[in-house]
């Protein structure tokens, strides 16, 4: 890329206002809520990570071999995660 390409970046330095409310909201989420968002996403944000977390232990269920049938093992979390599903889902309407 050629000098006069280059990308310019803004250097000015960050408002006063701006940073007092990222460093509010930083206080506001705790350790959780970097983890798993603000109020209004987290709640999503947990339930998609159960799901993905049942799905991956049932396919580590059915591809090693466990003391647990793998049938029946999918028979539990198929109706766990149908239910979460719903939940994010039908989240939006009401």
């Amino acid at each position: 890329m050629a000098e006069d390409e280059s990308l310019q970046y803004n250097k000015q330095p960050v408002s006063a206002s701006t940073f007092l409310k990222a460093k509010g909201m930083d206080l506001e989420s705790g350790l959780l809520g970097k983890l798993f968002g603000n109020k209004a996403n987290a709640p999503s944000n947990i339930a998609g990570l159960i799901v993905v977390l049942l799905v991956l232990s049932g396919l580590v269920i059915t591809f090693v071999e466990a003391k647990i049938d793998p049938k029946e093992y999918w028979a539990i979390i198929s109706s766990i995660i149908t239910l979460i599903l719903g939940y994010l889902f039908g989240k939006g309407q009401g």
